[in-house]
């Protein structure tokens, strides 16, 4: 590799190491990312003078620099679909809502410029929407049998392959993981058994399942008051879930699985109309056409998208909303190590993010502000004395074979 000093100018960094962009971003040199600045201003400006405009220790910048440089030389960029083994070179993995993508994306980009600066030192992350490895990355989770290829930290989403049993009898049950969560956590989730008693998964927020009604196309039909209501004849096609070729999204199938058993599995099946991503149901409801479904199965944040709320209800059934759960797992080996990034994920900054993003958190210091909304949760008896895999296994069988004979449309 070339070594980076101070006399290399800021185009001349920028041209061969464009992935060091983010650094400089983080360090108050954001204008570099606006390709005229960096035209002009780039091939004048020497990285030595750039850094003493904006009071940035000389030596530790380019130390940083060239140790980002030697890491993406040894690891190369990858993403987790492709090479799901690589997983173990990172210190952070995060697969999230993909509402939460980008307001978590932005707190963490401010974190790690300062946790680069205090610590002196790169933070490994990688960060990437749950929708895109639901039948990829949790794939290969299930073949997984040694502590060393996971990161040290991972936050993920959903009901996925860390609840299936294979993870449970390679790592959960060795106790390999750490709760860092407060005890007692926020209200709203201490009140519904939301920590974990084994003391395995830190459970940081949740993606709350609401339905959303387009009231003009109820017709003679009254509003569900409950999840059950879906499940009666007179909705038969005329629901939409998260979903798509043929895969539909295990935190509904799941909770209904508990509430209803495996008929109301098959009643859920042809009531549904279609499967599409939540921002595909907001484009349908937005498109004030008379021909579409009028019910829609969704995460509250995307509820709250929807531009004309004069003709919807977001509806809170009887039984809650469902929470779809938004967990971390801290290897103990790695406490200490991790422990500033921990607690900021843990902490009520990144808390009072989440909620203002309509994701609730567990922070106990933050207020929800979830205006009376009630939450729905599996239980943890359920998912420690269920094998959850083949449960799915099952589910999805039996929900495709019905969806398909009642008229769903894939």
């Amino acid at each position: 590799m070339k070594v980076i000093d101070e006399s290399m100018s800021i185009y001349q960094i920028l041209s061969e190491y464009p992935f060091l962009l983010k650094i400089f971003k983080q360090h108050g040199m954001g204008k570099f990312e606006n390709r005229e600045v960096l035209k002009k201003l780039g091939p004048l400006l020497k990285l030595k003078t750039a850094l003493s405009m904006v009071s940035v220790n000389k030596d530790s910048f380019i130390e940083l620099l060239n140790q980002a440089v030697l890491d993406s030389e040894a690891k190369g960029d990858f993403t987790l679909a492709d090479s799901p083994e690589r997983q173990k070179e990172l210190t952070l993995l995060a697969l999230l809502p993909c509402g939460m993508k980008m307001p978590f994306n932005r707190a963490l980009d401010d974190f790690s410029a300062e946790y680069s600066r205090q610590m002196n030192n790169v933070l490994h992350s990688l960060v990437e929407g749950n929708v895109n490895h639901e039948l990829s990355y949790y794939a290969y989770i299930d073949l997984v049998t040694s502590i060393d290829e996971l990161p040290d930290i991972i936050v993920s989403s959903d009901i996925n392959s860390f609840y299936h049993k294979p993870f449970q009898e390679n790592f959960l049950n060795k106790e390999y993981f750490v709760n860092l969560a407060s005890s007692p956590m926020n209200i709203d989730f201490e009140s519904i058994g939301f920590a974990d008693p084994r003391g395995q998964f830190t459970m940081i927020s949740a993606n709350l399942l609401v339905l959303v009604t387009i009231d003009e196309l109820m017709k003679n039909n009254t509003r569900p008051e409950s999840w059950e209501d879906l499940l009666k004849d007179e909705f038969r096609n005329r629901v939409v879930m998260r979903g798509q070729d043929g895969f539909f999204c295990n935190g509904v199938l799941l909770p209904f699985y508990r509430l209803y058993g495996m008929e109301g599995i098959k009643k859920l099946a042809s009531s549904v109309y279609t499967g599409l991503h939540p921002s595909e149901m907001v484009k349908m409801i937005d498109s004030k056409k008379d021909d579409v479904p009028p019910m829609y199965v969704m995460p509250h944040f995307f509820a709250k998208k929807i531009q004309d709320k004069s003709r919807i209800t977001i509806n809170i059934p009887s039984e809650g909303a469902i929470v779809s759960p938004v967990q971390m797992l801290v290897k103990k080996s790695a406490v200490e190590r991790v422990k500033e990034i921990t607690d900021f994920l843990c902490g009520k900054e990144f808390g009072e993010i989440s909620a203002r993003a309509f994701f609730p958190t567990t922070n106990p210091e933050v207020e929800n502000k979830l205006e009376g909304i009630k939450l729905y949760w599996l239980g943890w008896d359920f998912l420690m004395n269920t094998d959850i895999g083949e449960l799915k296994k099952e589910i999805e069988e039996v929900f495709n074979k019905r969806f398909k004979e009642t008229g769903g449309v894939v």
